[in-house]
């Protein structure tokens, strides 16, 4: 196993990523003060919403793991966790986001009588805050729990002796069985308030930030929607790493083909469960053929925009779904990377395509270079955010009693790889 405090990646790879996150901030700047406001307001809310779903997703995936007390992905639980490191990040970008809300949000300076009470600038920006807080200091405390005993449980053997804020999160520290026997018992507790508390504030976000920019439509499965989808890129990004830490982290011994077939196996299962999203909520809209619903859609399905809606849906459903019915895919270390990419890219797309079209009245599609920096820049900070986090904690749940190698899985023998 990799030591803690062993570089996941170069410095030279780490200082790359803060230099493209000076890079994304200075063309949203650019671009909020000198240039096209509008791009660099809509780039910087699409990436709001992919990576700090992103981010939640991670703590999410770990706390389904506890409450279903899952052993075939334990190995992979912290790397899940990992994601929390951007969501201070997310909170940035929330109050940026909440500073400018009458640069972009058009309901600021077109309101929409019958939805006053919900859509004015006092109780957007209260709720927005109150419940990033909230998902956030309950995900947070989540990670705290599940890393805690894992840095004492070093520390206390002389294997790694805990420094600086590592340090501060034992403060207190009463041996290892209690402590382990009080971090699985407070996990479990918190693990079904993280799962409830992101439905719910995941919620608010989608009726928010991509509902409201289209005042006159509006959508009862907009929410469960946008946070499947969130999950689905989780599964994504969670193969990407699984694969990674194999390699780079020298995790085989936990990591093996039975760990990789199962992460295959959601993202297969999430990318369905995102067309029946999406299908149910078109489905509703289409047999209803109301005006307000409709153009919503109609917008997104013709013209400029439908080549790219069509894009989306091959890169989140139809591919993943006609090649992850293979096995040897699943089981496969560069399969399993390719399609995970290719369903993330599409993601990012579908968020762009959710928020973009109601804010942007030119001509053809507004994807360029201040939409490609911004995007860089925000990625930057959340591969610093995400190595960092390994970086400082242990890679894996070493006091979680749940944790097996990959040996330990009856058929972990019998999955082929490349």
């Amino acid at each position: 196993m990799i030591a803690v405090g062993t570089p996941v990646v170069s410095d030279d790879t780490r200082r790359l990523y803060v230099g493209a996150g000076v890079v994304g901030a200075a063309a949203f700047l650019y671009g909020v003060f000198l240039g096209d406001s509008i791009r660099a307001w809509q780039s910087l809310l699409v990436n709001f919403l992919f990576f700090g779903g992103l981010a939640q997703a991670g703590v999410v995936l770990s706390a389904m793991m506890q409450v279903t007390s899952s052993r075939w992905g334990r190995a992979l639980k912290r790397t899940a966790e990992a994601t929390s490191a951007f969501l201070p990040v997310s909170f940035v970008l929330l109050l940026v986001l909440l500073a400018g809300v009458s640069d972009w949000a058009p309901w600021v300076h077109a309101p929409v009588e019958a939805k006053q009470a919900w859509l004015n600038i006092p109780f957007f920006v209260t709720r927005q805050i109150l419940g990033c807080l909230l998902l956030g200091g309950i995900s947070l405390a989540y990670v705290y729990r599940s890393v805690r005993p894992d840095i004492g449980l070093l520390d206390q053997s002389g294997e790694h002796a805990a420094t600086g804020f590592a340090r501060h999160l034992i403060a207190g520290w009463r041996g290892i069985d209690e402590e382990r026997e009080t971090a699985q018992r407070s996990q479990g507790r918190l693990a079904p308030a993280v799962l409830i508390a992101y439905a719910w504030v995941f919620t608010l976000v989608a009726f928010d930030f991509f509902m409201s920019l289209d005042p006159h439509w509006f959508s009862s499965l907009a929410g469960g929607y946008y946070f499947i989808g969130n999950l689905f890129a989780g599964f994504a990004f969670l193969a990407v790493t699984a694969v990674w830490a194999r390699e780079r982290l020298q995790l085989t011994t936990y990591i093996g083909p039975h760990q990789l077939h199962d992460v295959g196996k959601l993202l297969f299962g999430f990318c369905i469960l995102w067309a029946y999203m999406f299908w149910s909520q078109y489905l509703v809209i289409w047999f209803g053929d109301l005006p307000e619903e409709t153009e919503f859609i109609a917008h997104r399905m013709h013209g400029a925009w439908a080549p790219l809606a069509w894009t989306v849906f091959a890169m989140v459903f139809v591919i993943p779904f006609v090649v992850l019915l293979s096995r040897a895919v699943k089981t496969s270390p560069r399969g399993l990377t390719a399609i995970a990419c290719v369903g993330l890219v599409g993601m990012w797309l579908e968020r762009f395509i959710l928020v973009s079209p109601s804010l942007w009245h030119g001509d053809g599609v507004p994807l360029g270079v201040v939409e490609l920096l911004v995007t860089v820049g925000v990625l930057g900070l959340f591969a610093w955010c995400f190595t960092t986090f390994l970086q400082t904690f242990p890679v894996l749940p070493l006091s979680d009693p749940r944790l097996e190698p990959a040996s330990a899985h009856p058929d972990a023998h019998d999955v082929h790889t490349e």
